[in-house]
């Protein structure tokens, strides 16, 4: 029998404004409070009591479809939404059942870009998202999902030391072609060892930015006869595309697992029972540094590479780079101070938070995904002895960004602005 894989990439960056712990009003949410809100309840919620109009039947799709779930989603679905979070408990444990091996799988701590995180950065991020799902969902994650897919070959040795089993990969981030579906075996230092899990490019391109996620019958089509010739078809996208991005994305996801169900042309699995149904996997070498969302390796978030959400020209993106030095200068300082303190406090979460990768993936400096990152550079600043001589010298890097907006100066202006009175507010 050959095997169809659909993984989701649920993921909602951390909105909360980390000096009050409250999530704002997100106006461009309404009608909802906020956007975590919003996307909850047009795709997290629908994926876990889709309709199968076939069938006339529901379906949680977390039992059939691999899936990760941010730590700082599942924070807030434990809060606000805690029936679906059962719903991916109960989805987790029904496919262990079926399978022998869940469909949950663990991702860093915080969204950020592995590659780029220094190399306790990169060891906490993995270690803390692993303990997260351990927690979470009573069990080892054999699989790791890294932010963008972003990868090189200190992470995954890092992830093999962690113990986990294996990556999921765009294609093109195997050296030796991974457009064949078939996972391969990378080999690091000290006999570990990694499996590369690709997905299908051209098949979850269509599904993120084509219509084949609102197409039940079509994409159960395309699986199946990908998988009868490979063995293996396995696609990759957001998990927002299903109901969120794609109105009612996850009925015809629902059509299209029922379908494959029913015509048994297929079994719907995921990556771990694929890889321990064998032991004669080939090896592969990773493209070290790459990703699934720039074409330039790693360079979306740190350079002005030309990869973005808009088509702007100019200094669009030159602001990257300065940012990052800025926060790095920040971090190391802050660690240098600290020491290499592993309890998570809120002042260590926003320390390690200021990397999200969503700070970088946009083009301007001074939208609200970047300004999230100055927020909370300004809170692990806040109460410190040395805040004011930290702030001089985060400030001193910033000057360096230029806003998009050019009426708004540069980055050191935004600070002084927007961020300064927060260190010293009571």
């Amino acid at each position: 029998m050959t095997s169809v894989v659909i993984h989701a990439h649920c993921y909602q960056p951390p909105r909360e404004d980390p000096f009050t712990g409250l999530m704002p009003v997100e106006r461009t949410a309404a009608p909802f409070h906020d956007w975590n809100a919003r996307i909850t309840d047009e795709c997290y919620l629908p994926l876990s009591n889709a309709r199968d109009l076939t069938a006339r039947a529901r379906l949680n799709l977390f039992e059939w479809i691999s899936f990760n779930v941010g730590p700082t989603l599942a924070l807030w679905l434990e809060r606000e939404a805690p029936a679906v979070l059962d719903a991916m408990h109960h989805g987790d444990a029904r496919s262990v059942e079926r399978l022998g091996e869940g469909n949950a799988i663990a991702s860093a701590f915080n969204h950020v870009i592995l590659p780029l995180a220094s190399t306790h950065e990169r060891q906490r991020e993995i270690i803390w998202g692993l303990h997260d799902f351990r927690m979470r969902f009573g069990r080892d994650s054999r699989g790791f999902w890294c932010p963008e897919t972003a990868i090189d070959d200190d992470t995954a040795q890092a992830l093999a030391e962690a113990g986990v089993q294996f990556a999921i990969v765009a294609p093109y981030q195997i050296a030796d072609g991974g457009h064949d579906g078939q996972p391969r075996v990378w080999r690091g230092a000290n006999g570990h060892s990694l499996f590369l899990a690709p997905y299908h490019g051209d098949l979850s391109g269509s599904i993120g930015f084509g219509d084949m996620a609102q197409h039940g019958e079509r994409l159960a089509g395309a699986l199946a006869a990908i998988s009868a010739e490979r063995g293996i078809a396995s696609i990759a996208t957001d998990g927002e595309t299903f109901g969120h991005h794609k109105r009612h994305g996850e009925m015809a996801l629902a059509a299209a697992i029922g379908s494959l169900r029913r015509s048994q042309q297929a079994t719907v699995t995921n990556f771990a029972a694929i890889i321990n149904a064998r032991d004669d996997w080939r090896d592969g070498t990773l493209v070290s540094p790459s990703s699934w969302s720039c074409a330039h390796g790693v360079e979306r978030w740190r350079s002005n590479c030309g990869c973005g959400a808009t088509h702007e020209s100019g200094r669009a993106q030159e602001w990257r780079g300065p940012l990052r030095a800025a926060l790095r200068w920040l971090a190391d300082a802050l660690d240098s101070a600290d020491g290499d303190d592993p309890e998570l406090t809120p002042q260590r979460r926003a320390r390690y938070g200021m990397f999200t990768s969503c700070g970088w993936f946009f083009d301007r400096f001074e939208g609200h995904e970047t300004r999230l990152l100055l927020r909370m550079a300004a809170f692990a600043l806040r109460g410190r002895a040395d805040a004011d001589e930290l702030e001089a010298g985060l400030v001193a890097r910033l000057i360096h960004a230029r806003c998009n907006d050019r009426s708004l100066g540069n980055g050191a202006d935004l600070w002084y602005r927007d961020f300064h009175a927060l260190i010293a507010a009571p």
